[in-house]
């Protein structure tokens, strides 16, 4: 039988979470891409380590959630996508933090159906200008 567990980051998925974000085929969902490299991680992680969650699937690491000043920041890894590990760490996530909220692109369907699965609303549009 399957197994998920969100369990507090630690120094052991910092790579982990540095790829993943890093990884072209989770790029498009995100807001800003990047390209973080092993230096930038560090420094990123020693500040806000305590801010995220890594989530495990049968004891592998399968995704990473985190909060920084109240924004969400999600990722399921492409191997692990549309099995239902996004709702399970957005819900169990939202049982230990709170006043938190997602930006999610318009287009980002998977991540908007993710969070109105695990309980959110839409609330708001932010609209910018086009480059």
């Amino acid at each position: 039988m399957d197994k998920l567990d969100l369990i507090k980051c630690n120094k052991k998925y910092w790579e982990y979470i540095r790829i993943l974000r890093s990884d072209n085929r989770v790029q498009k969902g995100f807001i800003q891409k990047v390209n973080i490299s092993q230096s930038q991680q560090i420094k990123y992680m020693e500040k806000y380590n305590d801010s995220y969650y890594v989530c495990l699937y049968n004891g592998e690491p399968c995704g990473f959630i985190g909060e920084i000043d109240g924004d969400i920041r999600i990722c399921t890894h492409p191997t692990y996508q549309k099995k239902g590990i996004g709702t399970f760490m957005i819900q169990e996530f939202s049982n230990v933090k709170s006043n938190i909220y997602a930006k999610i692109k318009i287009d980002n369907i998977s991540s908007i159906k993710a969070f109105e699965k695990a309980g959110y609303k839409k609330k708001y549009y932010i609209l910018e200008p086009v480059n």
